[in-house]
């Protein structure tokens, strides 16, 4: 793989944080539950991070990093603001709505990990993927415990 076509790809995954981190921040606002406010916010401040990490990659590689999400992610949290209006800003339906975002990036980091991609690059990847899996399986337990809860 060229080493545009890395930068190209890592463009995504920057796009990809800040809509997750977007996302996250709008979850918060929408939630009325001070413990999910703060998960959401945690993984809001962690998808800054990644994107910051990810810019910091593609500059090493001599690129030019992209500064915002994707159109995609802009209708995606219009949606979940919409669905949060609806529902009377009830948790599970929030907290579903995350769950979806995760398998979104999740798959936008799994493509990426499997392309030929090496060294530095190859860990950034890799280790900002595993914390979005893990993510995806804390949305999950918690979106599990507010539809049991009605709540």
């Amino acid at each position: 793989m060229t080493t545009d076509e890395t930068i190209h790809h890592l463009n995504d995954l920057i796009r990809t944080c800040r809509d997750g981190e977007l996302g996250y921040r709008s979850a918060e606002e929408a939630v009325k539950n001070t413990q999910l406010e703060t998960v959401f916010a945690g993984y809001a401040k962690q998808r800054a991070g990644f994107a910051r990490k990810l810019q910091a990659e593609v500059e090493r590689l001599g690129g030019d990093p992209t500064a915002s999400g994707t159109v995609t992610g802009t209708v995606y949290r219009g949606w979940m603001d919409l669905k949060s209006a609806l529902s009377g800003g009830s948790a599970a339906a929030i907290v579903a709505s995350c769950e979806t975002g995760e398998d979104s990036a999740a798959a936008a980091f799994e493509k990426v990990v499997n392309l030929d991609i090496s060294g530095q690059t190859k860990l950034l990847v890799e280790t900002q993927w595993n914390q979005i899996k893990e993510a995806h399986l804390h949305m999950q337990r918690l979106k599990e415990e507010r539809f049991q809860n009605n709540n």
